[in-house]
């Protein structure tokens, strides 16, 4: 199916996510440079991470910019591909907030596990990497991504699952490095983690991608 080429000033609100998004990136880059480009290079180094762990862990504001960033460019890049024919604020809106009710409980339901279990400095850890990695994901290639595809006249069906098949060989390779890392922890509760990974890391994902295939 082909995308029709859409006028930015039809859709002047599509201009005003990329304009928050970078107003964020920009605020971020002016008061913390140097963890702005450590962020930026997470990807592929992991002082960034390394510092954070090293750090007692409190969430900053930076970190709270990042995560809206992140979620407003999947937000978009979800609705580009859902092909609804309603392009407009309001579903936009509606994906964005049912991502971030989704992650906020995924993330709170994770941390009371680490609490019950008394586990909570690897669980924090590891909540505070995947979350890194997956806003990487979402700013730096979903959301150019879907960039693409809304100003450009593309056939996207094939290109969008493989990106899809990428991001998801990305993130579950990054997962494996950071497994492998605290493998001697993860070792010691191996029961409970093969749990987790059931019900908190394919489960919730693929409840999710079916809500919006149904949709």
């Amino acid at each position: 199916m082909f995308l029709t080429l859409r006028l930015i000033q039809d859709h002047h609100w599509t201009v005003g996510i990329i304009l928050l998004i970078l107003i964020f990136m920009l605020i971020i880059k002016w008061n913390k440079t140097n963890y702005f480009f450590s962020y930026v290079n997470s990807f592929y180094d992991m002082s960034f991470f390394n510092k954070k762990f090293s750090e007692k862990r409190r969430i900053e504001l930076p970190e709270v910019f990042i995560l809206l960033s992140s979620l407003l460019g999947l937000s978009f890049f979800l609705h580009v591909i859902s092909d609804s024919g309603d392009f407009n604020i309001t579903s936009y809106l509606q994906i964005f907030l049912l991502l971030l009710i989704f992650l906020l409980s995924k993330y709170l339901i994770e941390k009371m596990i680490g609490d019950l279990f008394e586990i909570d400095p690897l669980i924090n850890k590891y909540l505070f990497f995947k979350q890194g990695v997956l806003s990487w994901i979402s700013l730096f290639i979903l959301f150019p991504f879907g960039l693409l595809i809304y100003f450009q006249n593309i056939d996207h069906s094939l290109s969008v699952t493989l990106v899809i098949a990428l991001v998801t060989l990305l993130y579950t390779v990054k997962l494996l490095i950071y497994a492998l890392s605290y493998q001697k922890h993860i070792l010691a509760y191996w029961f409970y983690f093969i749990l987790y990974l059931c019900v908190f890391e394919i489960a919730p994902y693929l409840i999710l991608f079916k809500m919006f295939n149904t949709d």
